[in-house]
């Protein structure tokens, strides 16, 4: 029987480190024993990969030293072009006295100047660490997602010039100016997506300050209100617009015209009919709308009555006579206002194509 083509050894160094790219990087590693080829070729994979959960401190010391062993034999000259790392750890005395941010800080650093494109970065601890100041000024930076920080008040003007797609999650700002601030700083944002980002001061924005505030690039956000007043009129330019939103924090003063919006999601409506009357009204092109009214509502399901009377509009939004074309409603309970509501939008959208009331659990 003929001996089987080893098809990978034909493949050029480019292809292979692109497909163990995919892998986490302690397996990219592992393939250095596969023959002299692979010695080093791992050192060529433009993406780390770092995943560990730590349970105690020799544990936390062989990670911290294999991550620095596979920072510090890259050739300067080959470019970092994404840079992930996932550690978590349930109690600061296992790391006693040892603190991983500041080691964690210097690896970003590090890939900060070495060109990174892309950083995602989640340190699952008991309590909010602090961001790495190094990321707020990396010129290269094109992706950024972030998971469980604080934002501390005093942090240094932010520079993130190539920056197109920003993900926070579970991020502590003292202030909601403060995140404004930081948006501010990313001029040529197309994709935000925000939850639960938390904030130590109640203080809002007020119109007056952020009037002319506008991210020109946006095309997609998805957004959750929950946690404070989000100034819509920041994300006015955008063609796709999930909000999860909160009665409370439904702000029109907030509110500009969404001259491009043709996709809209708005999850736990509460509710807010007058809100989402003013929504639509503003969203001349709107072409595809979806409302669900449980989102993360615990108590959605035993509400008893619609809280709030569905008044008939005097003014039919431009968007339902010309453009809407699907207009899904779901997990509505069938109660008063919500059937006026989907009346409503049946009588008037000209030329709907889809209608779903939907109940699901």
């Amino acid at each position: 029987m003929a001996e089987e083509e080893d098809i990978i050894s034909t493949l050029p160094d480019a292809i292979l480190c692109h497909i163990l790219s995919f892998l986490q990087t302690k397996q990219s590693v592992a393939t250095s024993i596969l023959s002299k080829r692979w010695k080093h070729l791992f050192l060529s994979v433009p993406v780390l990969y770092f995943k560990t959960t730590v349970t105690d401190q020799n544990e936390y010391i062989r990670f911290n030293d294999f991550v620095y062993s596979v920072l510090l034999s890259r050739d300067p000259a080959l470019p970092i072009k994404t840079f992930f790392l996932e550690f978590t750890f349930n109690d600061y005395q296992i790391l006693s006295p040892h603190c991983p941010m500041d080691t964690i800080t210097k690896w970003v650093k590090f890939v900060a100047q070495r060109g990174v494109q892309y950083i995602d970065l989640y340190v699952g601890t008991v309590a909010f660490p602090e961001m790495p100041i190094s990321i707020l000024t990396c010129s290269t930076l094109v992706v950024l997602n972030l998971q469980c920080f604080s934002v501390e008040e005093t942090f240094s003007p932010v520079l993130l010039p190539s920056l197109k797609t920003l993900h926070l999650e579970n991020i502590w700002f003292n202030k909601l100016r403060d995140l404004m601030l930081f948006l501010n700083g990313c001029p040529i944002l197309e994709d935000l997506f925000t939850f639960n980002v938390l904030f130590d001061s109640e203080e809002s924005l007020t119109c007056d300050e952020w009037k002319t505030f506008c991210l020109s690039n946006l095309t997609r956000a998805d957004i959750d209100c929950f946690s404070s007043h989000f100034p819509l009129k920041a994300v006015h330019n955008v063609s796709s617009l999930r909000l999860q939103i909160d009665r409370v924090n439904c702000r029109n003063d907030f509110i500009s015209t969404f001259h491009n919006l043709t996709h809209l999601e708005l999850i736990y409506l509460n509710y807010s009919w007058h809100f989402l009357l003013q929504v639509l009204k503003l969203s001349p092109k709107l072409q595809e709308l979806k409302i669900d009214q449980a989102g993360l509502n615990k108590d959605y399901w035993t509400r008893k009555d619609d809280k709030e009377n569905w008044v008939d509009p005097d003014f039919v939004p431009q968007c339902l006579s010309l453009h809407l074309r699907t207009c899904n409603l779901v997990n509505f309970l069938g109660l008063q206002g919500e059937l006026q509501l989907a009346r409503a939008m049946w009588e008037r959208v000209v030329v709907i194509s889809n209608v779903q009331l939907c109940k699901q659990r």
